[in-house]
C-alpha cells in the first residue's frame, strides 16, 4: 500500500472513531509517524484529502453496490425504474444509519461542491437510463429529481423509520401516471 493510500485510510479510520471535528493533518500525520510537510507531498490541503475520501467512500462504498444495476430479475421498464431508485435510497439512507460520520463527510464534501454534486447526479442518470432503456436523458433526470427527497445528503436528517413507505408512497403517484410518462 502507497504511502496516499495509507493516509486516506487512516484518515477515514480516525473520522470513524472520533468524528471529523477532530481532526487534523497533523495527528494523522502523528499516527502514520510521518511529518506533517508528508502528507502535504499526497495531498495540496485538508479539504482536497477530504475530497478524496469522500469520493472514495461513495464510489466504492455505496455506489459499487449499485451500478451497473443488475437488471436480470425485472422483466418490465417500470419495475426496473421502482428497484434502481430504491436500490439508490436504500444504499444511501443505510449508509446514513450505519456510518454517519463518513455520510456526512460525504455530505460536506460532495453534497455542497457544486461540480461533485453535478458529478454525480450525471453519474446517476446514465445509470438509469441505461438500466431501464430510456430513451432520454432528461427522462431519467426527471425520476431522480422527483426522489431527490430519498437520495440528496442534505435531506438525511429528516429521513426516520417510514423512509420505505415514504418511497412507496411517492412512487405509487408516479406509477399511477399514463403510461406514456413512463416511456
Amino acid at each position: 500500500m502507497n504511502t496516499r493510500e495509507k493516509i486516506l485510510q487512516e484518515t477515514e479510520q480516525f473520522i470513524l472513531a472520533s468524528g471529523i471535528e477532530k481532526l487534523t493533518l497533523s495527528k494523522i500525520a502523528k499516527r502514520l509517524k510521518l511529518s506533517q510537510p508528508a502528507i502535504y507531498k499526497h495531498f495540496k490541503n485538508k479539504e482536497e484529502l477530504l475530497t478524496l475520501l469522500a469520493l472514495r467512500w461513495l464510489n466504492g462504498r455505496i455506489l459499487v453496490q449499485i451500478f451497473p444495476f443488475d437488471t436480470k430479475n425485472n422483466q418490465e421498464q417500470k419495475e426496473i425504474i421502482h428497484d434502481w431508485l430504491w436500490a439508490v435510497a436504500n444504499a444511501k439512507y443505510q449508509a446514513h444509519l450505519k456510518t454517519p460520520e463518513m455520510f456526512a463527510l460525504y455530505t460536506t464534501y460532495i453534497g455542497e461542491n457544486l461540480e461533485l454534486s453535478r458529478n454525480h447526479i450525471m453519474e446517476m442518470i446514465e445509470s438509469l437510463k441505461t438500466a431501464a432503456k430510456l430513451e432520454t436523458a432528461e427522462q431519467a433526470a426527471a425520476y431522480i429529481q422527483a426522489f431527490a427527497y430519498f437520495h440528496h445528503p442534505k435531506i438525511a436528517p429528516q429521513w426516520d423509520e417510514a423512509f420505505q413507505a415514504q418511497f412507496e408512497n411517492v412512487w405509487k403517484i408516479i406509477a399511477n401516471q399514463p403510461e406514456n410518462l413512463l416511456t
